[in-house]
């Protein structure tokens, strides 16, 4: 099959799909009915910068009451007004909101509350990552659309990146056989678009240049030549970069301090004072830190960063060393991860603390507790431990086939495979142990490692002759290596490895929908639901429901119809056991009450938890009352509650109540609104059609570290 690429038209609102959300989102969350409702509906926000302007293709009462919702508008018809607006040549009757002056009631919110949840970070550690308020998310939309060649020219201007925006990425499919064929490809496929490739999932924004993931700049041409060139490497990093990032300081690093304080209202109206404004309503008028887990808060970061870079190279000119970049040192930087490669040890110290002096200009500073030294051999204990890991894998997890002659003198491939968990789990913690490296730095790559072990002992197995000796031995190996890889995991589960766990076990189980053999299929799955159960009740203790157990739960549901969780047992894992809802409510968050609904569907054995799940999800929106309508949390609840086939029509009666939506045959068509496309409009969970593998595939290589 010969290679062919197809264009496909530049979309501004794809930021929807790429630029606003955390990777770190369940399996059944996305924005793409979202991004659906935004084109069919020609949704624009205008001028956001300045005021609240949006407009939508007049349609039915229900969809003005959805648009109210879904963007927390005021409801009073005096600020909504039709217009008529040519559009390619045709004449399109639109629906205008425009906030103008402040008016008692009738103005929108300006600063909006994101929804923020929690994921594992480091022992006994959290981070909290942001989903942005949908009307803030089409906000980015304009700003990226108005300053993206702006965005491109203030993140091209610094020596030491590793990581930033190149050029805009182009819709392109790439096909040929290779591609195709999942199974026969060795590689990891990289979703987001590296410099010069283009893949069938665009999943950024921007192209980026040079290295899409931490990983590769240590297996890199560039690295391997600094390690040439220098003796030593120093490894810094910023601390708390975007909890500490003031947005005022992106205005500094654009046009200056100075120039920004004397022509402040010339700075308010530049792109770098509406990229201050926009982070600030993001983040509900916040001035210090920025929103976690979007890319776009990497890309201003990047701006920021770019300057902090362009400062010390030009402050090390004039140092008494006088020194150059890529004579004297060689500085990079990934996001906020520095390396600084040298010769001289007093070089070293100068340039620390001129790194040191150009973060604090910008309310920045260096944590001096992770700093590490590396003398030549420049390799880190983490590289030696990959190498020891990928190096024991590679020997343990294969296939064997080999050509035999039968009696018949006709040629034949038969395999053999041989694996040990308690051999497997030995080995690694030895190579853990003897390198001194945590297992949190190891489990991603492991399980990269695995996964392409894995789809390549399916690969060579689909080519041997079946016996039942073959399948028992290949059955025998599948469970062991399982056995390794959840004991690995539960050390440390974080949701990258989680969505890795999934992965190996999306892998297995698409294989086992073709082996014959039910009680071979039913042993894999019981091992899965008992190590997935073990999991889900471990993390439990920690007091609420974690995104690391939600995933898993979603993950369950690909097991068949003899492995549902038992009702009492998923009370407890999700630490429902109070009987008082205020008990649970506050611990009870959004993504908890709508993956719990997606796991239980409409399936009979839930119906007493399903009742309960529901109250809670009322109880939320009816007791923020002050709140409710400028909450990111309560306007995707509410919509995906309305959605959702598994809940009452009474319950999203009440919802839509809460949001003055009051009038019956409204609340009837709110609730059955079709897409164009004739179905039922989703909205951010995907109640219908799910596909566990397409979701993964989603995700697939999206990590920026």
């Amino acid at each position: 099959m010969s290679a062919r690429k197809l264009n496909i038209k530049y979309k501004k609102e794809r930021t929807l799909l790429s630029d606003v959300l955390p990777y770190e989102v369940p399996l059944s969350f996305s924005n793409r009915h979202f991004y659906s409702f935004v084109l069919e509906n020609k949704i624009e926000c205008i001028n956001a910068d300045n005021n609240i302007s949006l407009r939508w293709k007049k349609g039915s009462k229900a969809l003005n009451s959805l648009m109210h919702i879904l963007f927390s508008l005021p409801l009073n018809p005096k600020k909504v007004a039709d217009k008529k607006i040519e559009i390619k040549g045709f004449e399109t009757t639109f629906e205008v909101f425009n906030n103008g002056a402040p008016g008692k009631g009738d103005s929108a919110h300006t600063n909006l509350t994101p929804f923020s949840f929690k994921i594992n970070h480091k022992k006994s550690e959290f981070r909290e990552l942001t989903i942005p308020h949908p009307r803030s998310q089409m906000s980015v939309i304009e700003f990226y659309d108005r300053h993206k060649e702006t965005i491109l020219y203030y993140t091209s201007l610094s020596n030491f990146s590793l990581r930033r925006p190149n050029k805009i990425s182009t819709y392109k499919f790439l096909k040929d056989r290779l591609h195709f064929s999942r199974l026969a490809n060795t590689e990891i496929d990289s979703i987001i678009e590296e410099h010069n490739k283009e893949h069938e999932n665009l999943k950024s924004f921007f192209s980026y240049k040079e290295i899409s993931n931490i990983y590769k700049f240590y297996e890199s041409f560039l690295y391997h030549k600094c390690e040439k060139r220098y003796d030593n490497l120093e490894k810094l990093d910023v601390s708390k970069c975007f909890d500490s990032i003031y947005t005022h300081s992106i205005v500094w690093a654009v046009i200056g301090k100075s120039a920004s304080k004397e022509f402040i209202t010339k700075a308010n109206n530049s792109f770098s004072g509406r990229f201050d404004k926009l982070m600030q309503r993001l983040h509900y008028g916040e001035t210090n830190g920025i929103v976690i887990g979007p890319e776009f808060s990497r890309v201003f970061a990047e701006i920021i960063l770019q300057r902090v870079d362009r400062n010390l190279e030009e402050r090390l000119k004039k140092t008494p060393n006088k020194l150059k970049f890529k004579h004297d040192y060689e500085i990079y930087r990934y996001v906020d991860d520095y390396f600084i490669f040298y010769n001289n040890a007093e070089d070293k110290t100068l340039i620390v603390n001129e790194l040191q002096i150009a973060l604090k200009e910008y309310k920045l500073s260096l944590n001096s507790n992770k700093a590490e030294d590396f003398n030549k051999p420049i390799i880190t204990d983490i590289t030696i431990a990959k190498n020891q890991i990928s190096k024991f894998l590679s020997k343990s997890l294969q296939y064997k086939c080999e050509e035999v002659s039968d009696d018949c003198g006709e040629i034949k491939t038969v395999g053999s495979i041989s694996v040990n968990a308690n051999r497997l789990i030995t080995t690694f913690k030895t190579i853990i142990k003897t390198n001194n490296v945590d297992y949190k730095d190891m489990l991603n790559y492991t399980f990269a490692v695995i996964e392409k072990k894995i789809e390549k002992i399916l690969y060579n197995y689909h080519f041997v002759e079946k016996t039942t000796h073959s399948e028992r031995q290949l059955v025998n190996a599948l469970l062991h290596i399982l056995e390794f890889v959840f004991f690995i995991y539960t050390v440390s589960p974080k949701v990258n490895t989680t969505i890795r766990l999934c992965r190996v076990i999306r892998s297995i189980c698409e294989f086992l929908l073709g082996m014959k053999n039910r009680e071979y299929s039913n042993q894999i799955h019981k091992l899965i639901f008992d190590e997935i159960s073990f999991v889900i009740k471990k993390n439990n203790k920690i007091g609420y429901s974690q995104i690391e157990t939600l995933y898993l739960l979603i993950a369950l549901t690909q097991l068949g119809k003899d492995f549902w969780l038992e009702e009492s047992a998923l009370i407890e894992y999700l630490g429902l056991e109070p009987e008082k809802i205020e008990e649970v409510e506050r611990n009870f968050d959004y993504f908890s009450i709508t993956v719990s609904l997606f796991y239980m569907r409409n399936k009979k054995r839930y119906d007493h938890l399903r009742k309960k799940i529901e109250k809670i999800a009322l109880f939320k929106v009816e007791t923020k009352k002050k709140t409710r309508f400028k909450e990111a949390e309560m306007t995707m609840l509410a919509l995906d509650i309305i959605s959702c086939p598994y809940v009452s029509k009474s319950t999203k009666q009440k919802i839509l109540s809460s949001f003055n939506v009051t009038e019956l045959s409204t609340q009837n068509d709110i609730i059955n609104f079709k897409s164009k496309s004739g179905r039922r409009q989703l909205w951010f969970t995907n109640w219908d059609n799910f596909n566990f593998g397409k979701e993964l595939d989603a995700k697939q290589s999206q990590e920026v570290y």
